[in-house]
């Protein structure tokens, strides 16, 4: 990864948890408060620096940025209004689903990216339905395009944000529950292992093309005089302790950056010729 690469990568996944702490604020401004991590979640926002990253590297390869679609932050210089039809595509088992990033070509959709991300402190159900949420957006968008409902062939995508904290690092120690025993891989496997193994199946499989994978610490705590709990550190019993935020790729050669914007920059390519288009600005990611 060169330092352009990390200093973009830093700054998307720093906005990550920030844009959580803004979004939080803002409820609780006007009287608010969704449960544990949810008012941060749901504000809808928390990965868009992600997905305003990707499309930027789907611009500077040659994609015309009225092409690049995601919900882009307010100051976003290609941000425009009123675009979610160029990112909602048909589905098979229920009406549209809205992706993260799509770029089209011709008004056909030739990169489809899923963003999905997991916080602590509980991480047991919350990962089953990330796996759940992963297979079956890939099934219902492989039965679309073969029912004619999405045309060509879009290369699809999965990228997972994962907190990095005790918990999530440690062993999942989580008994069998059922007549017969998890596949043996699983055992004592963390929670950010158990990612990776999901993106990297779901690859091998074909239901995604490509799949990144990234953990990240907070910057700060998210415990609560109410909610002290809400901090895994605080949880397991871990005191005194601090917070310092950082991130790092726990598969950087099968699932890393660099790797993902190659495959991405190669698929953008074959459409758009290599380069910013005539006349489009000489931006760096973040600039």
């Amino acid at each position: 990864m060169t330092p352009e690469q990390a200093r973009d990568v830093h700054d998307a996944v720093l906005a990550y948890w920030t844009s959580r702490d803004e979004a939080a604020l803002r409820q609780a401004s006007k009287g608010v408060s969704d449960a544990g991590e949810r008012s941060g979640a749901t504000s809808g926002a928390h990965l868009d620096r992600v997905a305003q990253l990707l499309g930027r590297v789907c611009i500077a390869a040659g994609a015309p940025p009225e092409e690049v679609y995601y919900k882009a932050p307010a100051d976003d210089p290609y941000k425009r209004e009123n675009i979610s039809e160029g990112y909602t595509l048909p589905g098979y088992y229920r009406p549209t689903k809205q992706w993260d990033v799509v770029v089209r070509h011709d008004g056909k959709p030739i990169v489809v990216i899923e963003l999905k991300s997991q916080n602590g402190p509980s991480y047991s159900n919350n990962a089953n339905n990330r796996a759940e949420e992963a297979i079956g957006n890939a099934v219902d968008l492989r039965r679309a395009k073969e029912a004619g409902l999405v045309p060509g062939n879009p290369w699809t995508a999965y990228a997972f944000v994962i907190e990095d904290d005790e918990r999530s690092r440690g062993s999942d120690r989580a008994k069998d529950r059922g007549f017969h025993p998890k596949d043996e891989i699983f055992a004592g496997w963390s929670y950010i292992s158990r990612v990776c193994l999901l993106s990297r199946r779901l690859v091998e499989d074909g239901h995604y093309d490509a799949a990144w994978v990234l953990a990240t610490s907070r910057p700060t705590c998210p415990a609560t005089v109410k909610e002290p709990k809400r901090c895994a550190q605080i949880k397991f019993g871990i005191e005194p302790h601090g917070h310092r935020f950082g991130w790092f790729e726990p598969d950087p050669g099968g699932l890393g950056y660099v790797s993902f914007i190659t495959d991405l920059t190669r698929q953008i390519e074959r459409y758009y010729k290599s380069g910013p288009a005539i006349g489009q600005p000489q931006l760096s990611l973040f600039d």
